[in-house]
């Protein structure tokens, strides 16, 4: 499973910044230099990105340990190899932007949220799933079922859900590129002395 979520990754990634450049859209975050990445690459440019694959993989072991659960093995590979931005898809007419840590301070904040989103689900009886990409509609989310793998729509703190996927290599296969939205600058904060 470890290399077929990684390949389905690293394609849709390739596509996507594929699809850009033959729109002539230039990848880019706004530079925030209290938000540093890995995946700034030009310093000529450094609001452009890319993915960045760490040396060595981490997994979420130590949040579903605390968790006292066992976490679906596709969890570790889609976060725990890397730092990108945010990707734009259509997946069968539905948007999608990829939930992706851009920094390792931004890891520790998606475990921290992965953690809030389990016990939130715990709390209301309902099946574990881990979070995977937004939606327009806030008061949903696309998520990985932990037990079976599948990767679903769901309803927040409801029991609806619409399976997407039999996987997750599966649902990132199908996944069509979509512009990267207009980016905004960072404005400056002017707070009182």
């Amino acid at each position: 499973m470890t290399d077929q979520v990684i390949c389905a990754l690293s394609d849709v990634f390739a596509r996507w910044f594929a699809y850009q450049a033959q729109r002539g859209i230039r990848v880019c975050c706004p530079a925030d230099e209290n938000r540093p990445s890995p995946c700034r690459y030009d310093v000529e440019d450094p609001e452009r990105w890319r993915p960045w694959s760490r040396p060595q993989p981490v997994s979420l072991q130590n949040i579903a340990s605390a968790l006292e659960c066992e976490f679906h093995p596709a969890i570790h590979d889609y976060y725990g190899h890397g730092f990108a931005g945010p990707v734009t898809a259509s997946f069968k007419g539905l948007a999608v932007t990829l939930v992706q840590s851009w920094n390792e301070e931004d890891f520790e904040r998606l475990q921290q949220n992965l953690v809030a989103h389990v016990l939130m689900l715990r709390r209301l009886k309902l099946p574990i799933t881990l979070f995977l990409a937004t939606v327009p509609d806030e008061s949903r989310v696309i998520s990985l079922d932990n037990e079976t793998g599948e990767v679903v729509l769901e309803q927040l703190g409801q029991k609806k859900r619409w399976v997407l996927a039999e996987s997750l290599p599966a649902f990132l296969q199908r996944l069509s590129p979509l512009p990267q939205p207009a980016v905004t600058p960072v404005a400056p904060v002017n707070l009182p002395a």
